[in-house]
């Protein structure tokens, strides 16, 4: 049988008003009182009308977090399920959506579900989706601004130094040709020009392919022998390895190949991929913890001082 306010109130002996206020922190009561509504109202299993409450504050117990198409090994994964578990805990409800949707989805639903708050914890919102946001008189709560640095942009610095130290000077950047999925492509991009400029070394060359083995061959090969190619993630790495196997080319002497994202089957091809790997595990901890603070009003826990830890993974491809 379904637990109303009427219920709560009899049971902790108030007002139906009383429960109603003390559940959405409003109203002056003594700590007693709310104490003893709040333990009945979890006794009993109770949950207050998400509609009504809405109409009540303005907002919606429902929080977005706009993800990108791609991702980062398990990280995005992990991510969204712990930030589910922990706004769940704070009685609120997350809903995913693809950055690249068109703003007018964005729009539409903000106006309809009226959410608590926005967040873009990976990719920064877009001027659009900025300005339908604030006009509606939604929080934005942009993790990805206010981290202050790019680990992108690292992952880019991190390629060129490792192929650098191979004895590699030409080098190519490839990324995935669907932009949707290439979300973290051109900071990754910029990362290796950067390190090839203060190194002495020659521009990177950019490329971008989709994920098949005859467009990755003919890419390939315009490309001369003892390149070294930076790619947006293993999967373009495997697509370029099987190129190379369709060209009779080696890897790495003809060819070097280093990943990003050190999934399991970068490790299950021959050669073995040559890859980044991303922990960020304490980081995205403190980072939801964070969220959930700033969203349902509660003390603000200290941020992360470094976002990520970057690690190479050594295979046998570059």
């Amino acid at each position: 049988m379904t637990v109303t306010s009427d219920d709560v109130a009899r049971a902790a002996g108030v007002s139906r008003p009383a429960v109603s206020q003390i559940l959405n922190g409003r109203g002056r009561f003594s700590a007693d009182t709310i104490r003893r509504v709040e333990e009945t109202a979890a006794a009993m299993n109770y949950h207050p009308s998400a509609a009504a409450r809405t109409l009540a504050t303005g907002t919606s117990d429902v929080v977005i977090a706009l993800v990108p198409n791609t991702t980062f090994g398990t990280n995005l994964q992990d991510f969204v399920d712990f930030l589910t578990e922990e706004l769940a805990r704070a009685g609120l409800i997350l809903v995913l959506r693809f950055a690249s949707s068109p703003v007018e989805l964005l729009e539409h639903f903000i106006t309809t579900v009226r959410p608590r708050a926005v967040i873009a914890p990976f990719v920064a919102p877009t001027a659009a989706e900025r300005e339908s946001i604030d006009a509606a008189g939604i929080t934005l709560i942009d993790l990805h601004a206010e981290g202050g640095r790019d680990e992108n942009h690292r992952i880019g610095q991190l390629q060129g130094e490792y192929l650098a130290s191979k004895g590699h000077r030409h080098l190519v950047y490839a990324h995935l040709r669907d932009a949707r999925l290439d979300v973290f492509g051109d900071a990754r991009e910029q990362g290796l020009a950067d390190y090839c400029l203060a190194h002495g070394i020659d521009a990177p060359t950019s490329i971008r392919l989709p994920l098949e083995l005859d467009e990755a061959v003919s890419l390939l090969r315009t490309l001369p022998l003892g390149t070294a190619i930076a790619c947006y993630n293993d999967d373009v790495a495997i697509a370029l390895l099987g190129a190379a196997r369709e060209l009779g080319r080696r890897v790495p002497e003809d060819v070097a190949l280093m990943g990003m994202d050190a999934t399991r089957i970068g490790t299950l091809v021959a050669p073995r991929l040559t890859t980044i790997k991303v922990e960020a595990a304490p980081a995205m901890d403190r980072m939801i913890r964070d969220v959930v603070s700033r969203v349902s009003g509660s003390a603000r826990p200290a941020r992360p001082t470094d976002p990520v830890v970057l690690t190479v993974v050594t295979g046998d491809s570059a």
